[in-house]
């Protein structure tokens, strides 16, 4: 049985830091997928959930950087933001479903 996260659910995760330091790619960028995969892993180990996450490319992980990745749960689209607190550190700082998001039917 494959568990769903539910937006209350990683509503719980907003002040959580992530500490594993993310891979650089070109430079002082960040490696997109390495950001996905440590977003994903982080609300599977709190929720039991799985989820694809997608993140914007050129994210520059400087401290107080800010970037909005996207994900679906249970049906509906939802923003997850996030902020760099340190050198390839971040937190989850908010999740918001996005209006009219719900997918299906």
């Amino acid at each position: 049985m494959r568990l769903r996260a539910t937006p209350t659910a990683l509503c719980a995760l907003s002040t959580v830091a992530l500490a594993g330091p993310l891979a650089a790619c070109g430079g002082d960028r960040v490696d997109r997928q390495d950001l996905e995969h440590k977003i994903a892993d982080f609300v599977h180990q709190q929720t039991g959930a799985r989820i694809s996450v997608h993140c914007p490319n050129g994210v520059t992980p400087d401290k107080g950087s800010k970037v909005t990745c996207s994900t679906v749960l249970s049906g509906a689209e939802t923003d997850i933001a996030i902020v760099f607190t340190d050198k390839g550190k971040f937190r989850i700082t908010s999740t918001r479903l996005r209006s009219g998001g719900a997918q299906g039917s």
